[in-house]
């Protein structure tokens, strides 16, 4: 059982159309608990035939949507585009603010195994 939509889907008219057929009993309907329409699809289709079902394929050659496929496309290229800038400023920022917060441990300056005795503190050269 269709309803008043999915009735006006498979005929191909709009929903006005089909309830106004109800209305002037060219098509019967019931109503159901909840006060949708019920059509039966062989009641349906007795006034309006279904359509002819497209050709597998037929839809990819017209040329409405070859140029809303070339549009689609164009958007995807732009997108592809951004995002690749997007990275590359992502990898940018992240390269300086890295070396901006990299900072080495101070190292001590070796201290010589050797102490000299305290008796040579004036002694600059040992």
């Amino acid at each position: 059982m269709y309803t008043l939509g999915t009735a006006a889907k498979a005929a191909g008219k709009t929903k006005s159309a089909i309830f106004k057929a109800i209305q002037k009993g060219r098509i019967s309907a019931q109503k159901d608990d909840f006060g949708r329409y019920q059509i039966d699809p062989a009641e349906l289709h007795r006034v309006y035939p279904a359509p002819p079902l497209p050709e597998k394929g037929a839809h990819e050659h017209t040329g409405e949507e070859t140029a809303e496929n070339r549009v689609l496309k164009a958007k995807v290229e732009l997108l592809e585009e951004l995002l690749r800038e997007v990275r590359e400023d992502r990898d940018h920022w992240r390269r300086q603010a890295s070396a901006l917060t990299y900072q080495p441990a101070p190292q001590e300056a070796p201290k010589s195994d050797i102490q000299r005795p305290a008796w040579l503190w004036w002694w600059p050269w040992s």
